[in-house]
């Protein structure tokens, strides 16, 4: 009998199954007749889907979309300059906007990004067609502040 409270070849196993909780799902390919849109913020930052066409999304993500016209809301959460001496539960200074893209192109098969980042305590956002890195069009502030 062994002084080790878990056998030898457990640890491997657990270490193994505990690294593969932090690998990426794989992402199912687009459907040639779709367009997919991928978010992106800035480190520290996070930008969720909000609203499509002013319907509002079911997911973090907007799911692959019809080619065409289309306008895009996304909700974004980000740290602005200056922290909290405080040093309880509201650390930090975070701002959450609201921002508004629209483009009538999205064409099918192709994926596009739409990337946040703050400036200062401003919002900026842009699309690009993801496979060219060209910008395409410009990301708009429609409201932040609280309860956004």
């Amino acid at each position: 009998m062994s002084n080790h409270p878990l056998p030898i070849k457990i640890i491997p196993c657990a270490l193994l199954i505990a690294c593969s909780a932090c690998s990426p799902v794989p992402e199912k390919p687009i459907d040639k007749g779709m367009a997919r849109i991928n978010l992106d913020a800035d480190v520290g930052n996070e930008v969720r889907a909000y609203r499509l066409d002013g319907e509002l999304t079911k997911s973090i993500r907007f799911g692959d979309i019809n080619p065409g016209a289309h306008q895009l809301q996304v909700r974004y959460h980000f740290e602005v300059p200056g922290g909290s001496a405080s040093g309880g539960l509201l650390d930090g200074n975070f701002r959450t906007c609201i921002m508004e893209v629209s483009y009538a192109n999205f064409e099918p098969g192709m994926q596009y990004l739409l990337k946040t980042e703050r400036r200062g305590w401003k919002p900026a956002g842009w699309l690009y067609d993801q496979q060219t890195q060209e910008k395409i069009a410009d990301a708009e502030e429609v409201r932040c502040g609280p309860g956004i």
